[in-house]
């Protein structure tokens, strides 16, 4: 059984979609979120969650990132996406399976549904050329394991701060829970990443913890 969550801002869409997917026998549509706070409270109940580009202020990489690091099980469909190549491949990049464009319509939503829970994808030829640019190109760069030394090095420009938020972003912890464990701002948790995905040139929240990790950074004490 297909168990869909579906995220985004617009009620009228949330009740649009859910009506075209309970048509299908082997559907069932575990609810939908128009919040963050909503969007991970029902994550579990779910194995493919549909999202919208926007769902209040927290940024959509982020939050895919979080997605992954919370509920691996879960797999992510985007909806009401540009048909922009550039952009698509920002969100493959960012792990999700499918994508639903601005220009198909409500009947494309569940054949793609069901595409992704038989583990196939429907990929552009423009899209697919910028999938191999984008593999060339990380092939051609310098590597130690899996992340090369002149990455990990990165790490080293963090402070502890960024450290601290880096570890608990590690255990799954979302912006909410890092500004309540460290005592500070949400909007301070949100600069304290932003900071840190920059310094490591990092294009998600996941790959920064991967970095982290990978060069041991994690046992390393931080300082006061």
């Amino acid at each position: 059984m297909i168990r869909i969550l579906i995220a985004h801002p617009s009620r009228l869409v949330c009740d649009s979609l859910r009506n075209i997917l309970a048509e299908e026998t082997d559907i069932c549509v575990a609810g939908y979120a128009s919040t963050v706070e909503e969007l991970h409270f029902l994550l579990p109940h779910a194995n493919i969650a549909l999202l919208g580009a926007e769902l209040g202020e927290e940024n959509i990489f982020d939050i895919l990132a979080e997605i992954h690091l919370t509920h691996p099980h879960v797999k992510v469909l985007m909806i009401g996406v540009e048909d922009n190549p550039q952009t698509i491949l920002h969100y493959i990049e960012a792990g999700v399976v499918g994508w639903i464009s601005t220009s198909e319509s409500l009947d494309d939503i569940v054949h793609k549904v069901i595409a992704v829970r038989e583990n196939r994808a429907f990929v552009s030829p423009v899209v697919a050329a910028l999938m191999l640019e984008r593999v060339a190109q990380l092939s051609r760069q310098p590597t130690s394991g899996a992340f090369g030394q002149w990455k990990t090095e990165l790490v080293t420009t963090l402070t502890a701060r960024e450290c601290e938020v880096l570890d608990l972003i590690g255990k799954g912890y979302t912006n909410q829970d890092i500004a309540q464990e460290l005592v500070i701002e949400r909007g301070t948790v949100k600069n304290h990443v932003h900071n840190i995905l920059r310094k490591l040139e990092a294009s998600s929240r996941h790959e920064a913890v991967a970095m982290y990790q990978a060069g041991d950074y994690a046992q390393r004490p931080l300082a006061a």
